[in-house]
């Protein structure tokens, strides 16, 4: 009996940027859905269970600000926030739990090493 592979939400209006994630992380095993909008992306989340979220912080039609407190309110899996605008929104991340940040411009490497330690870390229970 096989487990299913990991999925992984990705939620980027930079549809190259989030092909780009996802070839990667699909080539290290993981099952990725990508999103153009943060809208389009919390409509993909309460339809389906994902293990892991990576979202953008700048896109039109529900900032990863929105997307991280609505997935809050449905779940606490982790999200890695990838952006280049982190001193803007760092107060609101920091009240929000299992949410890490990388900033663009970042290696591949590290996406999915902070994944790892995010899917790791979220066996544990947070308040």
């Amino acid at each position: 009996m096989t487990d299913s592979p990991t999925s992984i939400l990705i939620i980027d209006n930079d549809e190259a940027l989030s092909e780009a994630l996802a070839i990667r992380l699909e080539a290290s095993g993981y099952a990725c859905i990508s999103a153009v909008s943060g809208m389009q992306g919390l409509s993909l989340f309460s339809e389906r269970d994902f293990d892991a979220v990576i979202t953008d912080l700048n896109m039109p039609n529900g900032s990863g600000i929105d997307v991280c407190e609505s997935i809050r309110g449905m779940s606490n899996v982790p999200i890695l926030v990838i952006t280049g605008f982190e001193s803007d929104f760092s107060s609101k991340l920091d009240q929000l739990s299992n949410v890490s940040v990388i900033r663009k411009p970042f290696e591949f490497d590290e996406i999915q090493d902070e994944i790892e330690i995010l899917l790791e870390l979220g066996t544990v229970q947070f308040e």
